[in-house]
């Protein structure tokens, strides 16, 4: 498109350049150098790979998942710990009185009673610590070690699926702008038939109906490009919310420039698969930590006991030089363990839970590992298929894009109907829409297989 210079407001000699007042100069200097950074920033685009490596990094379900994963590390820690509670100091101090009663016999056998109340004071402290017995500490390291492979595992998983996300809304994004884009040419195309029909075409079939025919084409067009445009800036909008960018940056790829990888043979993808499968690997280690659980919960039953040391005084009585009831002080040391009686609480139904929940984790690895096979060849077998189709598919449809141009002279020159013409080009759209899904599912298929092995295909 041409555009009109900037200076064709000025008229000059042969030989004559325009010129700019110094300061104007400036001016218009500074606003280059800080427009066009501005401008590069916003027309970088994200290529495909990128986006796939920031999903990874940046998605909110990633970032959770590291979060777990430092959690496990420092529970980690904590197990790692020779005390298995902190140690409790104790103290207290008495505050009473102490009431004696004595009865005697006078000369006339009369009892007499005396009686009085004397003041209580004394102080105690003391020092308990619980102490471990049947190897309850090696258990509880291997449990956190258990634990920290399990997180590990599922943040892998996590990585994984963030990934399989980020590849089918870019793709998705893209492939909708190929199809806003396809049917922006379509629409391109009638409005030139219109114009060239003006209001005198007669159709051999429909007559002059034609004209209100092809009006109704292009109100549909119109429609259906509207929603694919809806359509698109929502998967821009959860691809950026997924890579923690903002809409305006995301300037993505043309689909022709995302490449289609080939597989490695299935027989290494299988050993991938048995090795390093994400799925499997975060089963195997959800299985590892119950179990431990369950090991640990039972050894929890037996009593951890507690030993304490205890040493205080007491005074009964007052301290005075000259009393007529006597004082009494005590001074005193007490050192003893203490057996809490576990099996006989409700904690005694833990080591079951547990054990339950071990065999719940065994069930899901024994599930997960018969379906992987099945789902590995499946997703194989799908891929293939659908990278071959889609090939195909764009080989033809940008042999009969040459094509288009002879199909519309057809109908200007009557040797076809528009009913013709309008299955024709409806047969062009749906072969070009039945190519985007075909592109997508591969996607989604490829996405399979990275999840199932582990490894990244692309």
């Amino acid at each position: 498109m041409n555009q009109k210079s900037q200076f064709s407001g000025y008229k000059h000699g042969k030989n004559q350049k325009p010129r700019l007042h110094r300061s104007r100069l400036n001016r218009s200097i500074i606003s280059l150098v800080l427009f066009f950074p501005s401008v590069l920033l916003a027309e970088e685009k994200l290529s495909y790979l990128d986006a796939l490596g920031l999903a990874s990094e940046n998605s909110p379900d990633v970032r959770m998942a590291t979060a777990d994963t430092n959690i496990a590390n420092q529970q980690k820690n904590k197990a790692d710990s020779i005390l298995p509670e902190a140690p409790s100091l104790e103290g207290s101090i008495t505050r009473g009185s102490s009431t004696d009663s004595i009865e005697i016999l006078d000369l006339n056998n009369t009892a007499i009673s005396n009686s009085g109340s004397k003041p209580v004071r004394g102080w105690e402290v003391g020092i308990s610590q619980k102490v471990d017995l049947a190897g309850q500490r090696g258990l509880r390291q291997e449990q956190g070690e258990a634990n920290q492979r399990y997180y590990t595992a599922r943040l892998q998983t996590s990585r994984m699926e963030a990934r399989s996300r980020a590849r089918e809304l870019y793709i998705q994004a893209t492939l909708l702008s190929e199809w806003e884009e396809h049917l922006s040419e379509h629409l391109n195309r009638f409005y030139r038939l219109r114009a060239r029909f003006g209001g005198s075409y007669i159709d051999r079939r429909l007559g002059s109906y034609s004209l209100v025919a092809l009006n109704m084409g292009i109100q549909t067009l119109n429609s259906e490009r509207e929603e694919v445009r809806l359509r698109k800036q929502t998967m821009i909008r959860e691809l950026a919310l997924l890579l923690n960018r903002s809409e305006a940056s995301l300037q993505l790829q043309s689909i022709d420039r995302i490449a289609m990888p080939g597989l490695p043979p299935l027989e290494s993808l299988q050993q991938s698969m048995d090795q390093d499968g994400t799925l499997l690997k975060e089963k195997r280690a959800r299985l590892e930590a119950a179990l431990k659980q369950s090991e640990l919960e039972s050894r929890r039953i037996w009593p951890s006991p507690s030993i304490f040391l205890y040493g205080g005084q007491q005074r009964n009585g007052q301290d005075a030089s000259v009393t007529l009831a006597p004082s009494n002080k005590e001074t005193y040391m007490r050192a003893g363990i203490r057996f809490p009686l576990s099996f006989m609480g409700p904690e005694r139904f833990d080591a079951s839970i547990a054990m339950e929940e071990a065999k719940k984790a065994e069930v899901e690895l024994s599930t997960e590992s018969s379906r992987a096979t099945m789902q590995l060849n499946a997703a194989y077998t799908n891929y293939s298929s659908l990278r071959k189709q889609f090939t195909q598919m764009h080989a033809f449809l940008n042999q009969a894009e040459r094509f288009l141009p002879a199909l519309d002279q057809a109908l200007m020159g009557r040797r076809i109907s528009y009913f013709e013409f309008w299955g024709e080009h409806e047969r062009y759209h749906a072969l070009f829409q039945r190519s985007l899904d075909v592109r997508l599912a591969a996607a989604r298929a490829l996405s399979e297989l990275e999840m199932l092995t582990g490894k990244t295909l692309e």
